[in-house]
């Protein structure tokens, strides 16, 4: 065996006993450096000076008993355990000094005991010591982990059997206690309100199979003094000292519903009116269409066309137009029931969905409205201004198949009101389309639309335009939206928002994806052929998101053009994401594997199913930003909008960024990414200088800020 160093210090008035002991542990395998010793003084001093693994002593030392030597031990800084070797001993002295402390007693004819007495004492004494370094690093540890929940800001407590027992100053603060002492006999449960009891026992049993905590969302707590707040609760089982317990983390979402609710407004309504916007109105007329055949209930549509407001915005500015719509809106609303929906449908179209409601009287509210409106007379500037109102009724019942269908009836109805002279110059971007002055029944115009994009995609009559995405960071990466244009003509070009609704209609929209996807591929491969690294943005419609053979043609048209996935971002409205979450998540996670990455647009608030999608960004309109930021309160709002749309690490985009004034605000709440005309209109070319400037500078930010760009 090894041989180990082994410090004894020998308490014997006989040299040779002592040397009897150093022959034994060497036979043994030890390297004994021994000190012998006889009495109290030197024992001292030996223990002082060297720490000892060992001490043998002698019971008939004539100046230093046992107990002397056990006394020694016990005020020396290192205590090494201590045996007697004698040649002779009572059981009963053997028994005091066994219970004074002595570890053995080896006689001095049985030395072959003293090796493997000393072996068993000097292991006792390793595991000995070790057990007290665990005990002092348990005990740092529970002090550090008590400082930690007690000076952390998420309420924690601990409870047994559903009680209160111990609980951080956050959690006391939180349910407003002052002392642990009030919450000791007050059960867990009776700080959640009666209606959630039931969930929150299910969560207990749950954590109590689930090792890693459960989550209770929701529930409405209970403060001391009777007020509700909305929580987030995790539970997790735990066992201290052989006893379960559970560890109870509590989040106040107070805060978070609010900004919930107020992003769910948003995204509801339309920013200048307070009405309900098109996407809700179209979910509520769906769901007035099943209703209908479901259980045979009526309800009427009524669809309002402004048809002078356009020309009111030209002639007189869009600030009078926005206080004339704001007024026909207030009377509309003194006309409507509580019950009914009243939505602004588009620019100038409103529409109302009255629940409950035979055709008869829906076609009689629809002509004292027409009379309100067509009545009406505003002020403004010193002028009086009129507008005409077209409105149609249409009842909804087993006859209607879906609420597209009840709006094309709402449309026809419109057509077949006395026609008027039309006579508007429509501007797109930076390129008018001027309407024919003459009657144009709608449903003719809508055949004309259709006819026109087959046309285009047989001939080639897309054009791709680009807008450069700034950066407001300094980072000189190039990027770009793709925006599909239609020529009409040969000569003007008509926008997506113009064409893209009537070829989502006629299933035409998939085929203008497929397009406007390979056109872009190629743009890239055009690019990296001439050293250019360069991001595309790609608006994709919500047929894309059931197009299964979308992903295969992307993957093919890659595969040929050697582009990689990653110079892709397709864009997806964020109604569309929100109407079909499963086909969206399915979609996406198709073409993530090919590297491409996903943005969402038109972003109004965060709803479940868009966090729900892998989205690197978000989407902002620069009028919604500003629509916040006049309202009271409006900047908190858009800075928790922001924050909320960072979360996941997308990045937010600002588009129809038009002047320096917006682009210092966006600047001011940390923006990172814009996008408009301000900074360059879609052009056919790329030629945007993205390294040119930057803002990250004072100096730079002035630059940005000149009146002159």
């Amino acid at each position: 065996m090894d041989k180990k160093l082994l410090h004894v210090l020998i308490i014997d008035d006989s040299p040779d006993d002592a040397e009897l002991v150093v022959e034994t542990l060497r036979h043994a395998g030890y390297i004994p450096k021994s000190q012998r010793v006889q009495d109290i003084a030197g024992m001292q001093s030996a223990l002082a000076k060297d720490p000892w693994d060992i001490v043998v002593t002698e019971t008939d030392v004539p100046h230093l008993t046992v107990l002397s030597a056990l006394d020694a031990v016990r005020h020396a800084r290192h205590q090494p355990p201590c045996i007697v070797m004698t040649r002779t001993i009572s059981d009963e002295d053997m028994a005091n000094l066994m219970a004074a402390g002595v570890r053995d007693v080896v006689f001095k004819h049985q030395t072959s005991r003293l090796a493997p007495v000393i072996e068993r004492e000097l292991a006792v004494g390793r595991a000995r010591l070790e057990l007290e370094e665990t005990r002092q690093l348990l005990t740092q540890l529970q002090q550090r982990y008590q400082a930690l929940v007690d000076g952390s800001h998420e309420a924690t407590c601990y409870s047994q059997d559903g009680m209160h027992t111990s609980a951080n100053p956050a959690y006391l603060k939180l349910f407003g206690y002052d002392d642990l002492k009030e919450l000791e006999e007050i059960p867990v449960l009776n700080l959640i309100d009666k209606a959630d009891h039931a969930r929150l026992k299910d969560q207990f049993r749950k954590a109590a199979r689930d090792s890693q905590g459960v989550r209770a969302t929701e529930l409405i707590a209970m403060r001391k003094d009777g007020s509700r707040f909305p929580v987030d609760i995790m539970i997790s089982a735990i066992n201290m000292n052989g006893e379960s317990w559970h560890q109870i983390r509590v989040t106040d979402i107070s805060r978070q519903k609010t900004i919930e609710q107020r992003l769910q407004f948003l995204h509801d309504h339309d920013p200048l009116t307070g009405l309900y916007n098109r996407h809700y109105f179209l979910q509520a007329l769906g769901e007035a269409v099943s209703a209908a055949h479901d259980g045979n209930r009526t309800g009427v549509l009524l669809h309002l066309d402004l048809e002078q407001l356009s020309e009111i915005n030209e002639a007189h500015g869009y600030a009078i137009g926005d206080r004339l719509l704001l007024r026909f809106a207030q009377l509309l609303r003194e006309k409507l029931r509580d019950s009914d929906i009243l939505a602004r449908f588009g620019g100038d179209k409103l529409a109302a969905l009255l629940p409950d409601t035979e055709e008869r009287l829906g076609q009689a509210i629809a002509a004292e409205i027409r009379k309100t409106l067509n009545e009406a007379v505003f002020t403004e500037d010193g002028k009086t201004l009129t507008c005409r109102c077209a409105v149609s009724a249409i009842a909804i019942n087993t006859t209607v198949g879906s609420a597209e269908q009840a709006l094309a009836l709402a449309y026809r109805a419109h057509a077949e009101q006395r026609p008027r002279p039309i006579e508007p110059v429509v501007v797109v971007e930076a390129a008018p389309i001027v309407r024919p002055a003459a009657a144009v029944h709608r449903s003719e115009k809508e055949s004309g639309v259709v006819n026109a994009i087959a046309s285009a995609l047989q001939a080639d009559g897309f054009q791709m335009l680009y807008q450069p995405i700034v950066n407001l960071q300094g980072d000189p990466s190039e990027n770009y939206e793709v925006l599909a244009r239609m020529s009409t003509n040969g000569a003007e070009l008509v926008t997506a928002a113009e064409f893209m609704p009537t070829a989502e209609e006629a299933l035409l929209a998939r085929d203008i994806d497929r397009l406007v996807v390979r056109r872009a591929i190629e743009t890239l491969r055009d690019l990296r052929a001439s050293g250019r690294r360069v991001t595309l943005f790609v608006n994709l419609s919500a047929a894309a998101l059931t197009d299964t053979e979308l992903p295969i043609m992307i993957l093919e048209t890659l595969r040929d053009t050697g582009v990689k996935g990653g110079s892709l971002v397709f864009e997806i409205k964020e109604a569309s994401l929100t109407k079909q979450p499963q086909e969206a998540s399915a979609f996406i996670a198709s073409l993530r594997k090919l590297g491409c990455r996903f943005a969402a647009d038109e972003i109004g608030r965060h709803g479940e199913a868009t966090l729900s999608q892998s989205l690197d960004y978000l989407k902002i309109d620069n009028a919604l930003v500003h629509a916040l930021i006049n309202e009271n309160a409006g900047q908190a709002v858009v800075k928790e909008l922001f924050e909320l749309a960072r979360t996941g690490n997308r990045r937010v985009i600002v588009k129809n960024v038009e002047d320096a004034a917006s682009l210092a605000v966006l600047w001011n709440y940390g923006i990172e990414y814009v996008q408009g005309n301000y900074f360059q209109p879609p052009d056919s070319a790329l030629n945007y200088n993205f390294a040119g400037e930057s803002i990250d500078s004072d100096e730079a930010t002035a630059s940005w800020m000149r009146s002159d760009r």
